[in-house]
């Protein structure tokens, strides 16, 4: 017999009892056990030493217990934290981004009239209002090229993270 016909056999005899295996390989199966003695004892002690660990009783000790169902008990509070927190996310985006538009629409309205009553062309104002709008976000966005992103994050990032949301450390 060939080894890998051997490999084979034992990974079917492996897999029989926990996965649906198809016809083809238990007629397969069926007939090297039957030729084959090697594979056939190690099915047999194979099904022997399931048989063995399915008859023996495993008990958690109540420490391993009570740890366990405390950190489930944290995984699941954590999880519910941060669900809550995306939906606060999700609704101060949605309040800021309405904002940001309410905002850039009455400020252009007042661009607008600001060019009516000095008499300057709308074709100068309106540009100059929407650079109004847009300037802290350009000033930020060359501060963070200019500097190594570890620089913010040491200085910034620390000091908002000194504080988490919904408590003091």
């Amino acid at each position: 017999m060939k080894s890998h016909e051997h490999e084979r056999a034992m990974e079917l005899i492996m897999r029989r009892g926990t996965e649906e295996l198809a016809a083809a390989n238990l007629g397969w199966l069926d007939s090297h056990l039957a030729t084959c003695a090697a594979c056939n004892d190690y099915a047999a002690s194979f099904a022997e030493s399931g048989r063995l660990l399915r008859a023996m009783a495993i008990t958690a000790s109540p420490a391993l217990v009570a740890t366990t169902q405390a950190r489930l008990r944290a995984r699941a509070l954590h999880l519910q934290e941060q669900r809550s927190r995306m939906v606060l996310i999700a609704i101060s985006f949605c309040l800021g981004a309405l904002s940001s538009a309410f905002s850039a629409w009455l400020w252009w309205r007042f661009g607008g009239w600001v060019a009516e009553r000095l008499g300057l062309s709308p074709a100068i104002v309106e540009p100059g209002i929407m650079l109004f709008l847009v300037l802290p976000a350009l000033v930020i966005a060359g501060l963070m090229l200019a500097f190594p992103h570890h620089a913010l994050e040491e200085r910034w990032l620390a000091a908002l993270g000194s504080e988490r949301e919904g408590g003091h450390q």
